[in-house]
């Protein structure tokens, strides 16, 4: 049972977020929205009179972790607080939310966010859903409060064309939309006046950015234009898609000074039977020349992956291949993942005919063989300098962690450095999806930087 705490801030709010980084920059404009409207952030959920959950549905584990909080507050059936549901699980079952847990008083879209905290109040009286059209979902001019007075997530584009067999994210975040270059470069400009040294550029695939707009302007030029703005140290982007991953756009990342080191590039399988199954318009052969390309244009570059383990299909032969590509290409990190059916995508009407024990032992073969890769490529760090941007505290609650420019985790002493601030550390040791550090030299410290945690978005 997790109660409400008696305060005199009746208008305290929680924001939990499920999900990718999208989800946690809509949870940064949400927060702007609340703040804006009187609003205060509770420390806890404990505390709060509004719970937001930001969830997400691309895979069971992520609903299942939303339904599993919801029941927690479900437990406490004298609560006043309210609770709302929003993001992917909102546009995707909508009333149904208030059917299997009638604690939830608002489930709202994107497209309503400007009116959030309208909908609160009137949710007070009777349950409302609101989700708005997903296609005409507009939040980036809305107020943000980021986290990092650093760092910032900044969207490009909003939807997907891509119809991948197994993905949800068309029907729950509407068709490609893409941001118009002046307002992303207006945004990035109060950004860097504000003291951000890098940003993230965001899209479900940043690569065909601008194709909507009819003009000159795509995602090679964007990134070198954001490059360029003063201020600027260090660009990132997710996520690409490897067919439309051009030579154009490597060019930026070889050449442009803050263009980052970092590539995450999901294959999703090195069988050709199963990708073109999946929809994803590559075979394994030209993936692999694309990744090859990468290493050879952009010295020291870190290549990332994503792999579904068990699609429909999916015979022995298939994963073999899988883990030849693996073997192959020898990403520095992965992101794996058993499939799961997702109502409402392409492959949800086939036969789920690989077994879940089959999957599992697929997955854990999988995961060893990376485990050591990324172990070599961690351990050819050791002993280098690295510029590393200090996140927060760390898992273990006793150091305090940071990124690079390749993006990997560096773990620091927490009386060498302090969140938000610049540091170049020398690394001393690497585990087995990290590095350890010492910090040499503080770059940037949490006093050279003002107005940096409240920016308009």
């Amino acid at each position: 049972m997790i109660p409400v705490r008696d305060s005199a801030h009746t208008g305290c709010f929680f924001i939990r977020t499920f999900g990718c980084q999208m989800n946690v920059h809509d949870s940064e404009h949400i927060a702007g929205v609340l703040v804006d409207s009187g609003y205060s952030r509770a420390a806890s959920i404990e505390e709060a009179s509004v719970v937001i959950f930001n969830t997400c549905c691309v895979r069971q584990g992520a609903e299942d972790r939303v339904w599993g909080n919801l029941s927690m507050l479900a437990a406490d059936r004298d609560s006043k607080r309210i609770v709302a549901i929003c993001g992917c699980m909102a546009q995707r079952h909508g009333v149904e939310i208030f059917r299997r847990f009638p604690i939830v008083r608002l489930v709202f879209g994107l497209d309503a966010l400007a009116r959030l905290p309208e909908l609160l109040e009137s949710s007070r009286g009777a349950p409302i859903c609101d989700l708005g059209d997903v296609n005409a979902a507009r939040i980036d001019e809305l107020s943000a409060i980021r986290k990092s007075g650093l760092a910032a997530w900044v969207p490009i584009s909003h939807g997907c064309d891509n119809m991948c067999a197994y993905c949800v994210v068309p029907s729950v975040r509407g068709a490609e939309r893409s941001r118009e270059p002046g307002d992303i470069l207006s945004e990035i400009a109060t950004l860097t006046d504000g003291g951000v040294l890098e940003v993230t550029l965001l899209g479900q695939n940043v690569n065909t950015y601008g194709r909507d707009l009819g003009g000159e302007e795509n995602f090679a030029w964007l990134l070198q234009a954001v490059g360029s703005a003063e201020g600027m140290r260090r660009v990132k982007f997710e996520t690409s898609h490897p067919r439309d991953l051009g030579d154009d756009i490597l060019k930026v990342m070889a050449e442009a000074d803050a263009a980052c080191e970092y590539l995450h590039l999901p294959v999703q399988s090195g069988s050709n039977r199963v990708l073109e199954a999946m929809n994803r318009g590559y075979t394994r052969e030209y993936y692999m020349e694309r990744a090859s390309r990468a290493r050879k244009a952009i010295g020291g570059v870190a290549l990332s992956t994503d792999i579904i383990v068990g699609f429909p299909g999916e015979t022995q032969k298939d994963f073999e291949d899988t883990l030849d590509l693996v073997k192959t290409v020898r990403f520095d990190a992965a992101y794996m993942f058993l499939y799961s059916p997702r109502e409402g995508t392409s492959a949800f009407g086939l036969e789920d005919d690989v077994p879940l024990d089959e999957k599992r032992m697929r997955f854990a073969e999988l995961e060893f063989v990376q485990s050591e890769i990324t172990r070599e490529s961690l351990g050819k760090i050791v002993g280098s300098d690295v510029e590393v941007l200090v996140e927060g505290v760390a898992k273990d609650g006793r150091h305090i962690m940071g990124r690079t420019r390749d993006h990997r985790v560096v773990v620091l002493p927490a009386d060498e450095a302090q969140e938000d601030t610049l540091v170049r550390a020398v690394v001393c040791g690497a585990g087995g999806h990290s590095l350890r550090g010492s910090v040499k030299e503080v770059i940037i410290g949490p006093d050279e930087a003002t107005n940096r945690h409240e920016v308009q978005g």
